[in-house]
């Protein structure tokens, strides 16, 4: 297949590699900054009836239960709140745009050059498809986000080391 008739489609593949690797760091730091969150949103509560009912045990004023109380209630709010999924969802969402990152440098560093033209068309057609189908599943970034995973890839975070010798 000739070099020159593919071009637009291996920058293709370099286009929707390029952008699954930059949402997909920003999903995963979403996910961390949501674990957490979720983490002090379980702890305060247990800590709070933990010495409430220890402050209780040891004979304080009666009106310290109300902590009981307010942690019981802030731990019904956890269950039916799930403070875990938005971290589970990043999460899954970061799995799924690096998987993408990884078909798509596969298809044009590798796998093209044994493919008919139509072929290669099609594939890559079928990757920027499912690139815009992840992007409408899952969840939003933020700027602050992006910008993170943007300094760690710019600081070669996502360069393998076998790149890297290379240079």
């Amino acid at each position: 297949m000739a070099e020159n008739k593919t071009n637009h489609l291996i920058s293709e593949c370099m286009q929707i590699e390029d952008d699954c690797k930059y949402t997909a760091e920003a999903h995963y730091i979403m996910a961390s900054d949501e674990g957490k969150k979720s983490f002090w949103v379980k702890v305060i509560p247990a800590i709070a009836a933990a010495v409430s009912g220890a402050a209780l045990i040891s004979g304080l004023p009666n009106w310290i239960g109300w902590f009981s109380v307010i942690a019981g209630v802030a731990f019904a709010l956890q269950y039916t709140m799930n403070p875990d999924k938005k971290q589970e969802d990043h999460a899954q969402a970061g799995k799924c745009y690096t998987a993408l990152k990884h078909e798509s440098r596969s298809l044009y560093e590798t796998f093209y050059r044994e493919m008919d033209h139509n072929s290669f068309s099609i594939m890559v057609r079928i990757l920027r498809e499912r690139y815009n189908m992840t992007a409408k599943l899952t969840p939003q970034t933020t700027i602050d986000a992006f910008e993170e995973g943007r300094k760690r890839i710019k600081a070669g975070r996502h360069t393998p080391d076998y790149k890297q010798s290379e240079t």
